[in-house]
């Protein structure tokens, strides 16, 4: 009775198309949401709001969702597969089998309160972590210097000088809204006094935020590692602390280009970031000895109240796999992730996979992982259902539903909590929750009710995070004794450049800003958005540089052949792209194509006008690359070095 037909409601909520955490405004017109926008009040996001955020709203009302629940492949009531999981539930825990929780990251206080409640009672459970995008080095390297396994936050909007190392942080990288917003803050001629900060960046391929740098650099990616430790030589002797090297390579980087950079760091100490996306825990220590050089920890880089956007672990991750492939899992229970496709190893994962007993699907759709497993309990879309999110330390999210839900779905709490055998609504165990353990954190408010109204209102709440994290000094965290040995210590420097054969390329696998891990893929929207470096859409690609088409005698459309050095995975097949920008000793490939769940698109159009094809071989978009990627050091990689590129004779016109 409160509805004016034709009138928009907007109602505050929180964007779950990743772990970002951005707020969101959702319009809502006879009850049903037809828009996203970013929540310009969010003390993270500011008002910004990603492609796969606005795409969002499609996949609410996407036929291709499940509609209810999936027992042994057809489709059961929520009371047939509560019954059937807790009697297998009951047998393992009676026999003590080991029951795994494989997720993407979970931001949700409430979430993470009740999934510890789930696995309480088993003797050996335990929930593993891991992003298809993965920052665990970043995460293993703080651990390594500071003792805290956590990923700062970046706070770029406090940064007179950024310096960015083949990380992509308005595109793709952790937090682009947030990020974008920040960097926007600090390059202001309007404001008082004007500012305007200087970025520069190194990466191998031309990226969204190396188009906006003041300075770019091409360099390879065995590049990265050698150019920190020339870089954190020049910082060391003008903060007086010496990191040792001994006789190092020198860069492809003029020294002078080196010496300027070092400068203008060292004058803007405490003011300054350098951030870097490459996956290993040594070139990440590095960063982290030239950020605490210049003073940046507690300025920034926040690890007191630190980002809980990335909290995967390789090293957790390789674990899991093993015990699957050694068959020590008795229940598997996936949410948000799909290994499958995401890893490499896609088939050996597979079968372990249909090795264990009982694997339990929470996915909302039937990918690749969820085919396999004996039942499928779809999650709600965020835009029906109650939930939060503390992307960030400090600042909690709502998550309240738009519309009620379209199918026979179920929100993930209200599923865990029917099988710990207490069930309980969503909407009252994220209540029950930040009354108990979210209002003590805040000093504003005297009454839980008011707190509540306006944490709904606004689509989220700050709060005191004084005493809600370890104790950290915010200072000189790598020298906990304060003396200038000790900033070092541990940090192994780069002497030698990890170079490709003469003649091979290096592999730089990447995410693009609309498909990203490829978990959207199947969102139409995303592949007809045209990516915003090449242009092109509905389709992966091999990325060039014009002197490497030439010296190989490759153009546009030429489709090539991929081949690892070591004969694995198997050769791929692409098309060619010349982009400008590209490091000549670089092929680059985006991640997330050559999903199952893209098959939907095959037949789309106008059949009786445009009767061809419509999606590439084996009736997918694109190649799926994830076999490409590559466990090393305890860390997922995603370089390859020496792959062989051969002509095909064969061409394959891009959408450009």
């Amino acid at each position: 009775d409160t509805v004016v037909p034709g009138q928009a409601t907007w109602y505050a909520s929180t964007c779950a198309g990743c772990s970002a955490g951005c707020g969101v405004l959702a319009k809502c017109r006879d009850g049903r949401p037809i828009k996203l926008e970013g929540n310009p009040d969010h003390p993270v996001s500011h008002g910004g709001l990603c492609a796969v955020g606005q795409a969002a709203v499609l996949d609410l009302y996407d036929s291709s969702r499940l509609s209810g629940p999936l027992l042994d492949g057809k489709a059961a009531s929520w009371p047939d597969v509560d019954r059937f999981v807790a009697a297998q539930l009951a047998g393992i825990r009676k026999n003590g089998g080991s029951v795994r929780f494989l997720s993407g990251t979970l931001t949700s206080p409430t979430g993470r309160a009740v999934l510890q409640q789930f696995l309480a009672p088993f003797r050996s459970a335990r929930h593993v972590t891991y992003d298809a995008l993965s920052s665990s080095a970043i995460l293993d390297a703080h651990e390594a210097t500071h003792g805290l396994r956590r990923l700062p936050r970046y706070r770029f909007e406090r940064a007179d000088v950024i310096v960015g190392f083949d990380a992509d942080f308005l595109g793709t990288w952790i937090s682009p809204p947030e990020f974008t917003a920040g960097c926007r803050a600090g390059r202001r001629l309007d404001a008082t006094p004007p500012r305007f900060s200087l970025h520069v960046q190194f990466e191998s391929r031309l990226s969204l935020t190396g188009s906006k740098a003041d300075r770019r650099f091409r360099v390879g990616p065995h590049e990265h590692g050698l150019l920190l430790t020339h870089l954190a030589v020049r910082i060391g002797r003008r903060a007086q602390t010496s990191l040792r090297v001994g006789d190092a390579e020198e860069p492809s980087i003029p020294a002078a280009v080196l010496d300027d950079l070092a400068d203008s760091l060292w004058a803007a100490r405490g003011r300054s970031v350098v951030v870097c996306g490459v996956q290993d825990v040594a070139t990440q220590m590095l960063v982290n000895v030239i950020n605490d050089l210049l003073g940046n920890y507690g300025a920034t880089l926040d690890v007191r109240q630190p980002s809980w956007q990335r909290q995967g672990s390789d090293r957790d991750l390789e674990g899991l796999l093993g015990e699957l492939a050694a068959g020590q899992v008795a229940a598997l229970f996936l949410a948000g992730v799909n290994p499958v496709c995401e890893l490499p190893g896609g088939p050996e994962i597979a079968a372990a996979i249909q090795r264990v007993p009982l694997v339990v699907s929470l996915a909302e759709r039937r990918d690749e992982t969820a085919a396999l497993a004996r039942a499928v309990c779809p999650d709600h879309h965020f835009l029906e259902s109650w939930g939060d999110a503390e992307a960030v330390q400090g600042v909690v999210s709502v998550f309240q539903p738009a519309i009620q839900p379209l199918g026979n779905t179920r929100a993930l709490v209200e599923t865990l909590t029917a099988w710990a055998g207490a069930p309980r609504p969503a909407y009252d165990l994220v209540r029950e929750h930040w009354q108990t353990r979210v209002f003590p954190r805040q000093q504003q408010e005297r009454s839980f009710q008011i707190f509540w109204d306006r944490a709904v209102q606004a689509g989220f709440a700050a709060i005191d995070t004084a005493g809600a994290a370890e104790s950290a000094s915010p200072h000189s965290l790598i020298a906990k004794g304060g003396n200038a040995p000790g900033r070092t210590a541990g940090v192994a420097p780069v002497i030698r450049a990890d170079r490709a054969a003469s003649g091979d390329l290096t592999l730089a696998l990447y995410p693009k800003v609309a498909v990203q891990d490829g978990r959207h893929a199947h969102n139409p929207w995303l592949q007809e958005l045209p990516d915003p470096i090449s242009k092109v859409t509905w389709d992966n690609y091999a990325c060039l540089s014009p002197g490497a088409a030439e010296r190989l005698g490759m153009g546009e459309g030429d489709v090539i052949r991929l081949e690892a050095p070591d004969g694995t995975p198997d050769p791929l097949e692409l098309p060619v792209h010349i982009q400008p920008g590209q490091h000549d000793a670089v092929i680059a490939v985006a991640l997330g194509y050559g999903r199952q769940t893209t098959k939907r698109l095959a037949a789309i159009g106008p059949q009786w006008l445009l009767s061809r094809p419509t999606v590439g071989e084996g009736g997918v978009v694109g190649k799926d690359l994830a076999p490409w990627l590559r466990f090393e050091g305890g860390t997922l990689r995603y370089t390859r070095p020496g792959v062989r590129l051969t002509r095909t004779g064969r061409t394959h016109p891009l959408a450009c």
